[in-house]
């Protein structure tokens, strides 16, 4: 990155940092200067020092410009190898009384119906209470309504099928003023809630955690952070699942986990 770009760069993530009390300062340069430029554009700023002298006087622009830095990308059992990994060793639950998932990072929230689907085929969905958090509120509320639209239909469905689903997608939902809505039996159990991974402190003890797609924005240290985090809420022999470009190389932690399969990114906490 030109040592131009990456002070401007830098003075705009102090500013939207102090302005929206939203600390960006761990996310990777290179991942954020991508968002950056495509709002440059989209705001008519003309440079990056145009759009820190826009953000300081237009709060519209700063949450348009806070919402694009934290830009979601997620859907329905999202690389399915993985899911069908899960779905291999999530049978493990049966074995406590009562048993706590947290989805950390959830988004919009296909990935936590993924989950919620998964324990239902399981038999499991009464015994496991699912937490679900994201940095976002707007995410947070989307994820809540349990709503995804008509051309997501066969990209889901596919997805379901090759993570080895049991029926069909639409067993788990129906179609409801032209959108598709999960059955209200798959948001039960789950508990929904504004959490920073870089800034909060644990808040449970969970026997499965998964922080897919997320530790890959932040660097080197911000990745320690959310290790550590990740670490002091999973119980142990509990299961830790990240994305297919994530590993634990940055987690102070790493010599505490056993990878289930190769190329899967679940692992277990063995102490």
């Amino acid at each position: 990155m030109p040592a131009h770009l990456r002070a401007e760069l830098g003075q705009l993530v102090e500013a939207v940092s102090a302005l929206s009390g939203m600390d960006f300062r761990r996310y990777q340069r290179s991942a954020l200067l991508r968002r950056v430029l495509h709002t440059v554009d989209q705001e008519g700023a003309g440079s990056i020092a145009g759009l820190v002298s826009k953000v300081r006087t237009d709060r519209d622009c700063l949450q348009r410009l806070r919402a694009a830095m934290m830009l979601h990308v997620t859907s329905l059992f999202r690389d399915e190898g993985y899911y069908r990994e899960v779905r291999k060793n999530i049978g493990f639950l049966a074995t406590y009384p009562s048993s706590q998932l947290w989805v950390a990072a959830c988004s919009t929230g296909p990935e936590v119906m993924s989950y919620r689907i998964l324990l239902h085929e399981a038999g499991l969905a009464q015994r496991c209470r699912v937490y679900a958090t994201d940095l976002s509120e707007s995410a947070i509320a989307q994820a809540q309504a349990g709503q995804f639209e008509d051309h997501q239909l066969a990209e889901y469905e596919r997805n379901y099928l090759l993570a080895g689903g049991q029926g069909r997608l639409t067993d788990y939902c129906t179609r409801v003023d032209g959108r598709w809505r999960f059955n209200a039996a798959l948001l039960d159990d789950v508990v929904f809630g504004v959490h920073n991974l870089l800034t909060d402190a644990s808040f449970n003890d969970f026997q499965f955690i998964s922080c897919r797609n997320v530790t890959m924005y932040f660097d080197p240290q911000g990745q320690s952070r959310v290790h550590t985090l990740l670490h002091q809420s999973l119980r142990p022999f509990g299961y830790l699942g990240l994305g297919l470009s994530e590993s634990l190389m940055h987690s102070p932690y790493r010599e505490d986990y056993r990878q289930t399969h190769p190329g899967e990114p679940l692992y277990r906490k063995i102490r």
